[in-house]
C-alpha cells in the first residue's frame, strides 16, 4: 500500500461502539497540509471520512480520542508535544 509514501494509521475512538481504523497513504500534499487541517477540525461538528467507498460523519460528540500514528512532522506551534505517553 505505501508505493514510497509513509503510511499512516488513523484510529478512531469512540465514546459509544467500536474504534475505527483507516490507514492511508501520506502524500506531501496531506502531510504539509496537517496544520491547516487541524485548525479547521476545530471549529466543526463532525468528522468527515470516506473508507471503502462509504462516506462517514461523526460527530464529535460521539468521539473520545483520535490517534494518528506516525505524527505528522509539521504539527501546528500551538499543539504541546512531548517525547512520550
Amino acid at each position: 500500500m505505501s508505493d514510497g509514501n509513509p503510511v499512516i494509521t488513523i484510529t478512531i475512538h469512540l465514546l459509544h461502539g467500536e474504534p475505527i481504523r483507516a490507514r492511508i497513504n501520506a502524500d506531501a500534499a496531506r502531510l504539509l497540509g496537517v496544520s491547516d487541517d487541524l485548525e479547521k477540525a476545530t471549529h466543526r461538528n463532525s468528522m468527515s471520512l470516506v473508507l471503502d467507498g462509504k462516506l462517514l460523519l461523526i460527530p464529535f460528540a460521539n468521539i473520545r480520542l483520535v490517534e494518528i500514528d506516525p505524527a505528522p512532522p509539521n504539527l501546528p506551534v500551538w499543539l504541546l508535544q512531548g517525547d512520550r505517553i
